[in-house]
């Protein structure tokens, strides 16, 4: 594209692997467009449009991350202004995403293998986040005790903004859900990736690498990324009502335990979750097929959980 050759010559990024490239351009809510060396099968360079303030606090998230996590996350190499507009620029990395390798991994050995590399992908990048104070002034969310009850009532407040219509169930369910977590200490808030999911991984043989951060920092609510993965994987079934089944899996109780969260209480930090993501995350038609199927995952779960509180079985 013409485009991009004008801009890696004006921002003097052309180098020796770059002399006959080639060039990839993704749509998805702004272009992305990859720069390809002669002979790599992986982008050499990732360009992004920074449009908006929201754009440039993004880049700066990533940048602070790798300071952070070191590959974990792709590296950042710049800013760079052309032709009156402000561009991302960071280094590509070698892997694949998920729908063009998913092929390989036809066995239930292949899967689990692969399953077990992604949620140890997770886990190493929150022990840093963990570790570290430095997000503190950087995110809205700051990294500070918090109380799940509250988070769990900002999350419902973010459904009912997109979702207007009644529902006396989930209603009754959120108010048992409060007065369980309030029986709760308050825990630590880390902040989520917030769209930590195999379309967000690129998978190499011996590397993961944690894409797309505009979403980081979505809630500070502990297991929101854990579901995140969980929901995302080959082995969640495409059935809502199985797929609900997610929270009892193994990775999940040991997440949770990890963090010091009652295994009875897993189901109220999903319920989290699931509003959440109902809210103004998913509104819109981009996620739209992704946002029935949580709808029916929520629904499943509501008719789980519901018949519980009338025993009045708590954590």
């Amino acid at each position: 594209m013409l485009f991009v050759n004008r801009f890696l010559s004006d921002a003097r990024l052309h180098d020796i692997h770059l002399t006959d490239h080639s060039v990839a351009c993704i749509s998805t809510t702004r272009p992305i467009y990859l720069v390809f060396g002669d002979s790599s099968d992986y982008p050499i360079y990732v360009i992004r449009e920074l449009n908006d303030e929201q754009d440039l606090y993004t880049h700066q998230v990533h940048n602070h991350l790798y300071q952070l996590v070191g590959n974990q996350v792709p590296k950042i190499v710049g800013i760079y202004e052309y032709e009156g507009g402000k561009y991302s620029v960071q280094r590509g990395v070698k892997g694949l995403p998920w729908f063009q390798i998913k092929s390989k991994f036809r066995t239930e050995e292949a899967r689990i293998r692969l399953e077990n590399r992604l949620w140890n992908s997770l886990n190493e990048f929150h022990n840093a986040l963990a570790t570290s104070t430095s997000f503190t002034s950087l995110s809205a969310n700051e990294t500070k005790k918090l109380q799940p009850h509250k988070e769990l009532l900002h999350a419902y407040e973010e459904y009912k903004s997109v979702e207007c219509s009644e529902n006396d169930a989930l209603d009754k369910l959120v108010k048992f859900a409060v007065k369980d977590l309030l029986e709760m200490p308050t825990c630590m808030g880390i902040p989520q990736h917030g769209d930590f999911c195999l379309n967000n991984l690129i998978i190499d043989t011996a590397h993961v690498t944690v894409i797309d951060f505009e979403d980081f920092a979505i809630t500070t609510m502990p297991m929101y990324d854990h579901f995140t993965l969980a929901l995302s994987l080959p082995s969640c079934p495409e059935d809502p009502s199985v797929a609900v089944n997610i929270l009892n899996g193994s990775k999940i109780i040991c997440g949770a335990k990890k963090i010091g969260i009652d295994s009875d209480c897993i189901r109220w930090h999903f319920l989290h979750h699931i509003l959440l993501r109902l809210g103004p995350w998913s509104a819109g038609p981009k996620r739209a097929v992704h946002r029935a199927w949580l709808k029916n995952i929520l629904g499943n779960f509501v008719d789980k959980q519901l018949p519980l509180t009338n025993h009045g079985n708590r954590c």
